[in-house]
């Protein structure tokens, strides 16, 4: 299922905000690009780029935090890099960031359930994968490491 900007701006209704140009259009540009896992500024920067028109960037923060607290969209630390998010619908996976050459992968969060079932098994500790990558060495940077 994908949700829609239609969806997103119906979420920030139902939660009393007001539904101004603004925020519709940054629920278009996460929308659109609901692959993606988008920074604030990207999120800013798509915005400016598609119209030019005037976006606070704050409006932006608001609007996110908003469609969070909502449950329409989660948000991970890739790396060491800003908070990016996602659709919630998109949820499910997990990142494997390269240590040398940044590259990103995601990987099914079934794929890797084994790993956390034992993590949790051993320890009693339950990892929570929407909110971190898993560091490592791609399999180009690893070829070239040995």
């Amino acid at each position: 299922m994908h949700i829609t900007a239609e969806d997103l701006i119906a979420v920030l209704r139902a939660e009393g905000l007001r539904i101004t140009e603004p925020r519709q259009r940054v629920c278009t540009v996460i929308a659109e690009r609901h692959a993606q896992h988008l920074t604030a500024s990207a999120i800013h920067d798509a915005v400016l780029e598609a119209d030019g028109g005037d976006l606070d960037v704050a409006t932006v923060y608001r609007t996110l935090e908003v469609l969070e607290a909502a449950g329409a969209i989660v948000h991970g630390h890739i790396g060491h890099g800003p908070t990016v998010y996602h659709l919630a619908d998109d949820a499910d996976h997990q990142h494997l960031v390269c240590s040398l050459c940044g590259a990103t992968t995601a990987i099914a969060a079934d794929d890797i359930a084994v790993l956390f079932e034992g993590i949790t098994s051993q320890t009693g500790f339950i990892p929570d994968i929407e909110h971190f990558a898993l560091s490592g060495l791609c399999a180009n940077c690893a070829g070239q490491t040995r």
